[in-house]
């Protein structure tokens, strides 16, 4: 698999309360996120962004499940106007596993892209660019890191322009696999301007699609808007069990009492577009368990003859954010196309 994780902000709210009235900060979504974080209208019309403002607060930290040899992270960004008095904001960089060696891409005063390579503690200026990504407008920035000990490379893109690209380099360092994407701010520190972010994809460099920069994306959250063939599942609090995991209220729910229950949904069509090019699809749950002891899930597509199930997903006491991605359509095991994927259905399997 090359395409790891993705989001377009749509879904949630990170400023939403739990039960002692303290906000959720996106349950789970990302490792870390700034709790004066908040959503914002996206890019698109009818959609949702991320804000991090600027303050002691941090940024949006995703870490992986495994550690990579090369990863790549790319987002939507939009940058406040700022004064640069001594620290460029950050729009996004990459973390090795002994958290201790990281490559980031800063915005300087006059929209030029910095990439520096930090390591305990203190950041080394590696490349500037000529592109530049003036604030107050959104820009499509990419940042691609291959490990190697002489043969690595460095590549930062903005809208679809290769603005620094290095080679023959030596990006480990010391350090371990590359294990996690942040947005925003280092982790640890403070966002020095307020950065808005959308459409955020991490992927690596292995597999045969999605294993190189994937350009300016877009991700839309697609909700079930009806039953499926699969129907194995406890509706609570609802009239049917599409309605009740659409319909954005914690009252009503989905139950499995027994392991290998399936329920599958029929999902909005993709918005229209001219051509899309599906690079992949991802099932979000927001889900817990109810009981003592392990309790887990699958996601689960259904596509033609076809039905396939995600790695087991482990669900914690509380309420939160999973996903799986699914790369490949599969039936046939090849890409996703438009018409394969409005005639699919998406659901979860208990475990």
């Amino acid at each position: 698999m090359a395409l790891l994780f993705i989001d377009g902000f749509d879904h949630y709210d990170p400023q939403t309360l739990d039960p002692l009235g303290a906000p959720w900060l996106a349950r789970g979504k990302a490792a870390y996120l700034s709790p004066q974080a908040t959503r914002i209208p996206g890019r698109r019309p009818s959609s949702y962004a991320l804000r991090l403002p600027a303050g002691a607060g941090g940024g949006y930290v995703k870490n992986l499940e495994a550690g990579r040899s090369s990863l790549i992270v790319g987002a939507a960004l939009r940058v406040a106007p700022f004064t640069n008095t001594g620290e460029e904001p950050v729009l996004l960089g990459v973390r090795d596993t002994s958290t201790q060696v990281a490559y980031l891409v800063r915005i300087s005063e006059d929209g030029r892209l910095k990439l520096y390579r930090r390591q305990f503690g203190y950041d080394s200026l590696v490349s500037t660019s000529v592109t530049t990504a003036p604030t107050r407008g959104w820009h499509y920035v990419e940042l691609q890191v291959v490990q190697g000990t002489s043969n690595g490379t460095l590549n930062v893109r903005v809208n679809g322009v290769l603005a620094i690209t290095l080679s023959g380099q030596n990006t480990t360092q010391d350090g371990g696999p590359l294990l996690t994407a942040f947005v925003g701010a280092v982790p640890g520190r403070h966002c020095p301007a307020t950065v808005d972010v959308d459409d955020l994809y991490l992927a690596d460099t292995s597999g045969t699609i999605n294993n190189t920069f994937l350009g300016d994306v877009r991700i839309d959250a697609l909700r079930p808007q009806a039953g499926g063939s699969l129907s194995q599942w406890m509706v609570e609090g609802a009239a049917s069990a599409w309605a009740a995991v659409s319909d954005g209220d914690e009252a009503t729910a989905i139950r499995a009492a027994t392991a290998g229950l399936r329920q599958s949904f029929d999902v909005e069509a993709l918005p229209v577009m001219s051509s899309p090019a599906i690079h992949g699809v991802q099932v979000t749950l927001l889900a817990r368990k109810t009981d003592a002891g392990t309790g887990r899930v699958r996601a689960l597509v259904a596509s033609g003859a076809q039905t396939a199930v995600s790695a087991d997903i482990n669900l914690q006491e509380q309420l939160a954010w999973h996903t799986a991605l699914i790369e490949r359509n599969p039936n046939g095991n090849i890409q996703w196309t438009e018409a394969a994927f409005n005639a699919a259905e998406f659901g979860v399997e208990s475990a």
